[in-house]
């Protein structure tokens, strides 16, 4: 069992990266949210790793956050949903929008992802809604009022993509972001990013 991998990127592809650890490289899929996360990196870098086992295959998921990483586990501990269906639904809605969608029983919204129609997002819902009280670091009324500003990360992701196309460093970008406080629209940081970063 490899738990995680650190080392430098080699290689970034659409869903996956190539990590150089002790002179081999590793293939890890990966979401699209963990490779924006990585996007600029160029020192050594951690992924919380988790192995798949098939008949005719053996293959790495990598996640830059551990708790992406125990969402992943659960998502495909439901029937009918494989690896790439997971990290589908990771790539779309961010692991802490899942917690809710799921208590809600927001059928709608997990559909919004590649690969999930309306009778998987039936089952994850049905198998998960139990499981995720008991995984949940936060009290449940808490995420529900709405304390972890969730629709931040998603916002935050789409301009940081923005900014980079820009040819803002990646961890400029990073050090801006974690001063922003509050939901606001992609084009608000995006003018605020122009006005105080300097290329």
């Amino acid at each position: 069992m490899i738990d995680f991998i650190k080392g430098h990127i080699e290689h970034r592809g659409e869903d996956y990266v190539i990590i150089s650890c002790n002179d081999i490289g590793y293939k890890v899929m990966t979401s699209s949210r963990t490779l924006i996360k990585l996007s600029g990196e160029t020192d050594k870098v951690c992924l919380h790793t988790e192995m798949i086992v098939r008949e005719d295959s053996i293959g790495l998921c990598g996640f830059y956050d551990n708790e992406e990483k125990e969402m992943f586990k659960l998502l495909t501990s439901v029937s009918g949903v494989g690896t790439k269906v997971g990290l589908g639904i990771l790539s779309s809605i961010a692991y802490e929008q899942i917690y809710l969608i799921i208590n809600q029983g927001d059928v709608n919204a997990l559909t919004a992802a590649n690969g999930v129609g309306k009778k998987t997002a039936q089952r994850i819902i049905l198998e998960l809604k139990d499981k995720i009280k008991k995984m949940v670091r936060l009290p449940m009324d808490d995420l529900l009022e709405g304390k972890l500003n969730l629709v931040d990360d998603t916002i935050k992701a789409d301009a940081k993509d923005a900014l980079m196309a820009l040819g803002y460093p990646a961890k400029t970008i990073n050090k801006f972001l974690d001063q922003i406080e509050g939901v606001e629209t992609v084009e608000e940081i995006i003018k605020k990013a122009l006005k105080e970063l300097s290329l």
